[in-house]
C-alpha cells in the first residue's frame, strides 16, 4: 500500500518536534504543566491552523497594499523589418525603443481601497482568533492537568484511609467475637472497607482516562512521570470585567466593523462614479540603437457614469448588509449578557469556595489537634487503637476536602482568567 507523501512529512514532523521536547519534559524525572502546554502548542493542528488562517490573512492584506500602488510598466522592444517593398534594407529598417510608463486611478469608490480595508480588518480579526485559539487550548490542558493532581492528592489519602479502615474492621471482627461489639458494627465497617476500596478503583480509573486524555491533546506519548503540583494562591485579585479584552466580544465587534465597511462601500455605489486617472509616459527610440528620439506624454483624466437602475440594484443589497449587521448587534448584546452571569456566577463561586477553605483548613487544624490528642489517650491506655484509627480516618477525610476544595479554588481562578480572555497562569 502505497503511503502519501504528505502523511510521512505530517508524522516524521511530529516525531521531530515529540525528539526535541522529551527530554526537557523529562529531564527531572516529572512533567511540568508549562513544558506540557509549550510542547502541546507546537504539536496542536488546532493551533497550526489558526497560525496559517493568520499568515494568510497577512499575505491577503500585503497583496491589497501592493495593489495601491501606482502601476509602473517598463517596455524594451527592437523592430527589424525584413521585407521592404525596395526589396533594399534602409538603414531605419531596424528601430529600438524603451519606455516607462505610470498610471494611477482613482475613485470614490475604489475597489482597490476598500480591499485593503477588508484585509486590515480581517488581519486584526486572525490575530484576534490565534490569540483565542492558544489561549483555549492551554486552557484545555490546565482543566485536564488540575483534574489529574487533585485526583491523585485524594488517591492518596484514600489508600491511607483504605489501609486505616481495613484495619478497623479487622480490629471490629476480634471485639466481635469477644462480644464487645454487634455484627451490625462489623458489618458497617466490612461495608466502609468496600466503599473506599470502590473509590479507591474509580479513581485509579478517571485518572488513567485523564493523562490519556491528556497526552493525546498534547501529542506526546505518556511514560508515566508523576506531575508537578502547582502553586495555589487562594488569596488572588479576581480580574476586573473589561468588555475591550474579552475576545468572544471583539470578535462580534470585528464582524460588526467589517459590515460598516460593507455598508459604506454600498452608500458609495449609490453616488455617480467619479474617477480621476493619471497617465505618465516616457519613450526613447531610435534606429540601430541610437535612442536620439524622445517622447514624454501627461494625461489626466476626469470621467463622471452613473446608471439609472443603480439604486434599485443596491438597494435591497444594502437593506440585506443593514439586517446582517443588526442582527451581529444582538448577538453581540447576548454576548455581553452571558459573560456578565458567567462573571458574576464565577465570582460568587469563587468567593464561596474561599469561604469553604477558611472553614476547611479549620477543620483539618482541629483534626490534627484531635489526633494528638487521640495518641496521647491510647499511650496511657485510655481509649483503644479502633478508636484512635477512626480519628485518623476523619482527619484524612478533611484532609481529602481541603485539598479539593483548593484545586476547585485555582480552577476557578483560571476560568475567570479565560472567560475575560486574561493570560492564563500569567502566560498563555
Amino acid at each position: 500500500m502505497d503511503i502519501p507523501v504528505q502523511y510521512l512529512r505530517g508524522n516524521m514532523k511530529r516525531i521531530f518536534l515529540i525528539l526535541i521536547w522529551l527530554p526537557g519534559l523529562m529531564q527531572a524525572q516529572v512533567y511540568m504543566l508549562d513544558d506540557l502546554i509549550e510542547a502541546g502548542l507546537k504539536n496542536s493542528t488546532a493551533i497550526q491552523r489558526s497560525e496559517i488562517n493568520y499568515q494568510t490573512a497577512v499575505s491577503q492584506r500585503n497583496t491589497a497594499r501592493w495593489n495601491l500602488l501606482p502601476d509602473v510598466n517598463f517596455s524594451a522592444t527592437a523592430d527589424n523589418r525584413l521585407y521592404s517593398q525596395s526589396n533594399v534594407l534602409a538603414p531605419d529598417d531596424f528601430s529600438t525603443s524603451l519606455g516607462l510608463t505610470v498610471s494611477k486611478s482613482v475613485s470614490l469608490n475604489d475597489l482597490n481601497w476598500f480591499q485593503y480595508r477588508y484585509s486590515t480588518h480581517d488581519r486584526k480579526t486572525a490575530e484576534i482568533r490565534r490569540e483565542s485559539s492558544t489561549g483555549d487550548f492551554a486552557y484545555q490542558v490546565f482543566l485536564i492537568y488540575v483534574d489529574i493532581l487533585s485526583a491523585e492528592k485524594q488517591l492518596r489519602s484514600l489508600q491511607e484511609s483504605f489501609s486505616i479502615q481495613n484495619r478497623i474492621w479487622e480490629q471490629s471482627n476480634t471485639l466481635w467475637h469477644l462480644g464487645k461489639l454487634t455484627e451490625f458494627d462489623v458489618k458497617q465497617n466490612e461495608i466502609a472497607v468496600m466503599n473506599t476500596q470502590i473509590s479507591l478503583l474509580r479513581l485509579q480509573n478517571a485518572i488513567g482516562k485523564s493523562r490519556q486524555q491528556l497526552f493525546s491533546l498534547i501529542l506526546i506519548p505518556d511514560e508515566g512521570y508523576p506531575l508537578a503540583d502547582l502553586m495555589i494562591d487562594t488569596e488572588r485579585e479576581i480580574p476586573r470585567l473589561d468588555y475591550d479584552r474579552v475576545n468572544a466580544i471583539r470578535l462580534m465587534q470585528q464582524e460588526i466593523e467589517r459590515h460598516d465597511i460593507m455598508l459604506l462601500q454600498d452608500k458609495l455605489d449609490n453616488f455617480p462614479r467619479l474617477t480621476l486617472s493619471y497617465n505618465l509616459s516616457r519613450s526613447v527610440s531610435g534606429a540601430d540603437l541610437d535612442f536620439d528620439t524622445y517622447n514624454t506624454n501627461h494625461g489626466i483624466t476626469l470621467s463622471l457614469s452613473y446608471s439609472l437602475w443603480n439604486h434599485f440594484r443596491n438597494s435591497e443589497s444594502t437593506k440585506r448588509d443593514r439586517f446582517t449587521r443588526k442582527l451581529v448587534e444582538l448577538n453581540l448584546q447576548d454576548k455581553v449578557d452571558e459573560i456578565e452571569r458567567e462573571y458574576s456566577i464565577l465570582t460568587r463561586e469563587l468567593d464561596y469556595l474561599r469561604q469553604l477553605d477558611e472553614l476547611y483548613q479549620s477543620k483539618l487544624e482541629q483534626s490534627r489537634i484531635q489526633i494528638n490528642k487521640a495518641e496521647e489517650r491510647y499511650r496511657l491506655g485510655m481509649i483503644t487503637q479502633l478508636e484512635l484509627d477512626k480519628t485518623r480516618s476523619e482527619y484524612i477525610d478533611s484532609d481529602i476536602e481541603y485539598n479539593s476544595n483548593r484545586y476547585q479554588i485555582l480552577a476557578r481562578q483560571e476560568a475567570l482568567n479565560r472567560l475575560l480572555s486574561t493570560q492564563l497562569l500569567g502566560k498563555w
